[in-house]
């Protein structure tokens, strides 16, 4: 089992017992999240029982995005000494090794998959197979040209949510990670938006519960690893980033 999807798997369970004081149940041949066509549908109406993310996920959203921002600030103030030939300290450079050796939006990825294929394994859910698979007495057809995957539900919708997330924060890696407030906010308000949007189609308590168990295993686990390569706490403070540049300039 790769490590990412053994952490996962770890987290659902300390969480399922620790956080929510939710246990999942057992997959069965009526589970509507294992089945590919579920009878209890997924519903649309107009009473959500969740509808926005939960406080554990907001908050570990919130502190994903403010690190990532506060790493962006010191970066660049790192590049712009560096470009204008001024020696870097010690916190300085390791900023700089930090952007080169790994960011938030790749290891958002690499732990948000890890977490869907670890309930595909813990909860015996169907998810890209190419082979026939037997769950709970139930078959699942083996890949086909014509009609592709036989999914569960549940691995439709988590993975249909971690995709849309990952596809927003490669996004904001692509022209650089937020470097104001306003920048945070905007990112911040487009991940819960989008966990918002998924859990309005989502009527599954069980499911919804693992959306948001998703996202905040994901920030959390990514904001561990970032602040193991970044200078600690107590190298760190505040900045201003165009007064910092104004005044090596």
């Amino acid at each position: 089992m790769k490590k990412s999807t053994l952490l996962a798997f770890t987290a659902a369970v300390l969480f399922g017992s620790g956080v929510f004081h939710v246990n999942a149940a057992s997959a069965t041949f009526d589970d509507p999240l294992l089945l590919p066509n579920p009878a209890k549908a997924p519903t649309t109406g107009s009473v959500v029982l969740v509808p926005v993310a939960s406080p554990q996920a907001v908050q570990s959203i919130h502190e994903f995005v403010k690190a990532w921002e506060n790493a962006e600030k010191h970066i660049a103030l790192a590049e712009s000494k560096k470009n204008n030939h001024q020696a870097l300290t010690k916190e300085e450079a390791k900023w700089l090794h930090s952007k080169d050796k790994h960011n938030y939006a790749d290891y958002f990825r690499k732990h948000s998959l890890g977490y869907v294929h670890g309930q595909e394994t813990a909860l015996n859910w169907n998810g890209e197979n190419r082979n026939k698979n037997e769950y709970s007495y139930y078959t699942f057809p083996k890949y086909d040209k014509d009609q592709g995957y036989t999914n569960s539900y549940g691995y439709n919708v988590l993975r249909s949510m971690v995709d849309r997330m990952n596809e927003l924060l490669q996004k904001q890696k692509a022209v650089g990670g937020p470097l104001t407030d306003e920048e945070a906010q905007a990112l911040e308000d487009a991940m819960l938006d989008i966990m918002a949007q998924d859990q309005e189609h989502v009527s599954n308590e069980e499911l919804r519960y693992y959306m948001n168990e998703a996202v905040w295993f994901a920030t959390k686990q990514t904001v561990k690893n970032m602040s193991a390569e970044e200078p600690s706490v107590g190298d760190m403070h505040e900045i201003n980033l165009r007064e910092a540049i104004q005044t090596d300039n």
